[in-house]
């Protein structure tokens, strides 16, 4: 199957670029450097939700900023995949070769993918090792689901830019679109969420249950809202608690009220992880789509 063929080129590429390097020493130093100065040097204090004798403290001070650069990552590393090769014309070389376009995007997805994978696992092995040298009782399923979920997020992104790369003609429209998106979804994203429910309670009419699922359902469409509340499930040991801690804390008392003893089907922790695969997916299907019918 080319696409294998097109994936490798694009990792072998990336390796020889130094930028596989230059990501490992970065994941490096992000996932090392609190754990250095916070655990092992004792510079500070964990954060007050943590629980300070175990490795949960580093997923604690870790999740809100992984949340962040790894999207932000995976974007830079993904939203030129298709464009750069397009403007530059080698797009059309590779074409001329046994791969169709379909081998080309989703080589590229694949390809870009274990760019970013990779560095975030060596990332987390080093911080690994290091909590084991510090007094934190070490927590190796948790430890191991913040790393899978973290490379899941960086894979929801990077196959969100390989989408828009492959969609828009240019670089520059590219790097328009994911700005866009990324600042959509980590700075705009809930007042949009807030806002939708109050339209619909002026012109529909929601009850109080009605209101909170909502909001919540609408919150957790957000991919980095919806990474954040599942590493809070398997820390807080309750689905239910952490869809309760994704309102203010003004919020939250009568958040739990409305939602009572167990979370409606659609807000459970299998659908968030479908909420997330689908904006791995369904982005590359319709870039490939337009990619495919495009004149290039």
């Amino acid at each position: 199957m080319t696409w294998q063929a097109v994936a490798r080129k694009d990792f072998r590429d990336a390796v020889r670029s130094k930028w596989l390097w230059a990501l490992s020493f970065l994941f490096v130093g992000i996932f090392s450097l609190p754990t250095i100065l916070l655990f092992y040097l004792e510079m500070g204090t964990a954060p007050p939700q943590g629980e300070t004798g175990t490795s949960d403290a580093f997923i604690y001070l870790m999740k809100q900023g992984t949340s962040v650069l790894v999207p932000l990552i995976a974007i830079v590393v993904a939203y030129a995949s298709i464009t750069q090769e397009r403007e530059s014309g080698s797009l059309k070389l590779l074409l001329s070769l046994p791969h169709s376009r379909e081998d080309v995007v989703f080589g590229k997805v694949l390809g870009r993918a274990g760019v970013l994978t990779l560095p975030i696992v060596i990332g987390f092995v080093v911080a690994g090792v290091l909590i084991l040298l510090t007094s934190l009782e070490f927590q190796p399923a948790n430890f191991a689901l913040f790393a899978l979920l973290t490379v899941l997020l960086g894979l929801v992104f990077v196959g969100l830019s390989v989408g828009i790369s492959a969609a828009a003609s240019t670089g520059r429209r590219a790097m328009v679109a994911v700005t866009g998106i990324f600042i959509w979804f980590v700075v705009l994203w809930n007042s949009f969420a807030n806002q939708t429910v109050n339209a619909l309670n002026k012109y529909v009419g929601l009850s109080t249950q009605g209101e909170i699922q909502t909001t919540l359902f609408l919150k957790l469409l957000n991919p980095t809202q919806a990474y954040k509340t599942l590493i809070d499930a398997f820390l807080m040991d309750s689905a239910l608690q952490s869809r309760i801690f994704m309102f203010s804390f003004f919020r939250r008392q009568g958040a739990a009220q409305a939602l009572g003893d167990s979370l409606p089907v659609f807000l459970s922790d299998p659908f968030v992880v479908a909420y997330l695969l689908a904006w791995l997916f369904v982005p590359v299907a319709v870039g490939y789509r337009i990619f495919d019918s495009a004149d290039l």
